[in-house]
């Protein structure tokens, strides 16, 4: 599991080795601390380990809190009631099981969503490295992409999936940043850390995955 999760470091190119004393350098402290988090999501007789390497920064006093927006339970209620209920401003809803136009709801899990999410050059972040690593005494890494336990890793998420989105043409929530709505396409989305909720036709769900 921990060979796994480290080879997604690999593939995502999460982070370049550099000296620790390189971050001491440029930022006048030591390396982010690491620790491994590990569950069993199987059971005793079927264990299946899922290991995560996690940052452990946090956040000290002076320093700003940083927060990423979260929708409400009212969001994921309005993607359901958008995909079984017809409006009258909006075109006539198919619920026939076979045709390719019907309404149906799409949920998304992005894996390891963070990692897909780069770091802005001017906040370096360094961290440690896990004994797994095999690396040279005196070595660290400097992150090219958000890490869990990161303080600014959920937010830097948020701004990966957002600006796509408004690319795609769709519109971001005022009251609600997680929230967002396809006019054209008749696609409504609320979107919950690493989880998408979708609503739409089988169709226009198939362009957005």
């Amino acid at each position: 599991a921990r060979a796994t999760e480290l080879q997604y470091f690999t593939d995502k190119e999460v982070w370049t080795l550099r000296k620790v004393s390189e971050a001491l350098r440029r930022q006048g402290k030591p390396p982010i601390t690491v620790r491994w988090v590990e569950t069993n999501k199987g059971d005793d007789a079927n264990p299946k380990i899922r290991s995560r390497l996690v940052a452990r920064e946090i956040r000290l006093k002076g320093k700003e809190a940083i927060f990423a927006p979260t929708p409400p339970l009212e969001s994921l209620r309005m993607v359901l009631s958008h995909a079984t209920t017809q409006l009258p401003d909006v075109n006539k809803k198919v619920w026939e099981p076979d045709s390719p136009d019907r309404q149906m709801i799409f949920f998304m899990d992005i894996s390891r969503a963070y990692f897909n999410a780069k770091v802005d050059e001017d906040d370096l972040v360094y961290v440690e490295l896990p004994p797994e690593i095999d690396a040279p005494p005196g070595m660290g890494a400097l992150l090219k992409r958000h890490m869990y336990g990161t303080r600014r890793a959920a937010d830097g998420w948020q701004s990966e999936y957002s600006g796509p989105l408004i690319e795609f043409g769709f519109g971001q929530g005022t009251s609600s940043a997680c929230v967002f709505t396809h006019t054209e396409r008749q696609i409504m989305v609320s979107v919950h850390g690493d989880d998408f909720s979708c609503s739409g036709s089988r169709l226009h769900l198939q362009w957005l995955e």
